[in-house]
C-alpha cells in the first residue's frame, strides 16, 4: 500500500444552541476550527484523521498551524507505506520538529488504515478490547441555580455520576460554587474541578483549604507541572495532570515525586495514538487512573478516542470524553454510541466512521 494523495478539509465546529465555552482566565471560543485529513492510497483503502485544538489561547497549538504543519510535511509522505505508522512519524519529525498536534491527524488516518488494511478494528491493533460500555464524563455550569438541579435531575436520568466542572478564574467564586454545589450531589456521585492551569500557585492553596472536607478531584490547577506537584504535596486533594502532561518524561517524573494521582490524556496535545498508548501502557503498569480525551473535534476524534478507551483496562478507565457531543455538527456516520452514560463504538474496521462529504463540503488543499 502507498500514499497517493493526501487532501485537506477544513469544518467551523459549532457548540449546541449557539453556546460558547469559557476557560478560567477568561478564554472564550465560539466554536472549534477542525483540520480533516483524508489519505488516499493505490487500493480501495483510504484513511480519515482529524486535529481540532481547542483555540489558540488553551496550548501550544492552533488550526492555521495544523495545515502549515501539514502542507510542510505531506510532501514527504507521498508513496509511503501508510501502515508502516512507525516511519511515517519519523519521515514527519525528519522534516519538521515538534507540532504533534498537527502532525496526530496524518497519523490517526494512518492508523485507519492499518485497521481497514487488516480488517481490524482499531481497538484490537491498539491492544486489543479490554473495556466496554466505558464511563463518560458530564460538564456542568458555574452556578448554583434551578438549571443546575435541572441538569443534576438530567444527569441522574442517564445514571451518570462523574461531573467535571471548568474553574471560572476568580478563586473565590469557585470556592463558593464547589461547597454549594457538593450539598446537592448524592454519596456516589462526584466532581472535578479542572482549572485548565489557570489559577496562581497561591489561590489553588486558598482552594484546597477552603474545600479539604469535600470530596473533590482537582484537574490541572496550575499551569506549569512544578506548580502541580507543589501544591499536591500541600494537599491531602487527588490531582489529575492534564495540560503539562505532554508526554511519557513528565509521567515517570510525576511517578517518581509520588504525585501521579491521576492523568487526562489527550490524543492531540500528546502527538497522537502512538504516544497515547505509551502513555496508556505506563499507568497500566502502575496502576494510575486515566482519562481518555482529545482538545476537541467531531465524530471522527471521538471514535480515536474511544478506540483507545476500549483498548484500556476497565479498573484504570475513570472516563472518557465524547468531544462530538458538545458539536451541533455531524461530521460522519457510524461514530460512538452513548447510551445511559455508555459509550462503545463499532467494531467495523480502523475508526469505523465515514465522513459525510456533503459536510465537509470541497477540500482546501491536496498533496
Amino acid at each position: 500500500m502507498k500514499i497517493t494523495n493526501i487532501i485537506i478539509y477544513q469544518l467551523n465546529l459549532f457548540y449546541k444552541k449557539g453556546e460558547k465555552m469559557i476557560l478560567s482566565g477568561g478564554r472564550v471560543n465560539k466554536y472549534l476550527d477542525a483540520t480533516i485529513v483524508k489519505v488516499v492510497t493505490n487500493t480501495e483503502h483510504i484513511g480519515w484523521g482529524e486535529s481540532v485544538p481547542w483555540g489558540a489561547n488553551y496550548l501550544p497549538a492552533f488550526a492555521k498551524g495544523v495545515r502549515s504543519v501539514i502542507e510542510e510535511v505531506a510532501p514527504k509522505l507521498i508513496g509511503q507505506d501508510p501502515t508502516n505508522i512507525g516511519l511515517i512519524s519519523s519521515l514527519m519529525d525528519d522534516t519538521l520538529v515538534g507540532h504533534g498536534y498537527a502532525k496526530h491527524a496524518i497519523e490517526m488516518a494512518c492508523w485507519d488504515l492499518l485497521g481497514k488494511s487488516t480488517q481490524t478494528p482499531l481497538y484490537t491493533l491498539l491492544g486489543g478490547c479490554q473495556s466496554t460500555n466505558m464511563p463518560v464524563t458530564a460538564f456542568i455550569g458555574t452556578q448554583v441555580d434551578e438549571s443546575l438541579k435541572s441538569k443534576l435531575d438530567a444527569f441522574r436520568l442517564d445514571n451518570i455520576t462523574q461531573l467535571s466542572v471548568k474553574a471560572s478564574g476568580d478563586i473565590n467564586t469557585d470556592i463558593q460554587f464547589i461547597r454549594q454545589l457538593s450539598e446537592l450531589l448524592r454519596s456516589y456521585e462526584t466532581i472535578r474541578i479542572d482549572a485548565n492551569g489557570g489559577w496562581r500557585i497561591d489561590e489553588a492553596l486558598r482552594f484546597t483549604k477552603a474545600c479539604r472536607d469535600i470530596d473533590i478531584v482537582i484537574e490541572q490547577p496550575c499551569q506549569t507541572y512544578e506548580e502541580c506537584r507543589n501544591l499536591r504535596r500541600s494537599s491531602n486533594i487527588p490531582l489529575i495532570l492534564d495540560e503539562c502532561a505532554t508526554g511519557l518524561d513528565i509521567l515517570v517524573r510525576a511517578q517518581s515525586d509520588g504525585v501521579l494521582d491521576g492523568v487526562n490524556i489527550k490524543l492531540g496535545r500528546v502527538g497522537g495514538l502512538s504516544s497515547a498508548r505509551k502513555m496508556r501502557d505506563f499507568c497500566s503498569e502502575f496502576n494510575i487512573p486515566m482519562l481518555i480525551q482529545c482538545m476537541g473535534g467531531s465524530t471522527i476524534t471521538s471514535a480515536a478516542i474511544t478506540h483507545l478507551a476500549h483498548s484500556t483496562p476497565q479498573n484504570k478507565l475513570l472516563s472518557v470524553w465524547n468531544p462530538a457531543s458538545i458539536i451541533e455538527t455531524e461530521s460522519s456516520i457510524n461514530g460512538p454510541q452513548v447510551h445511559q452514560s455508555r459509550i462503545n463504538c463499532s467494531s467495523r474496521p480502523g475508526l469505523g466512521v465515514t465522513p459525510i462529504m456533503e459536510v465537509l463540503g470541497n477540500p482546501i488543499a491536496e498533496f
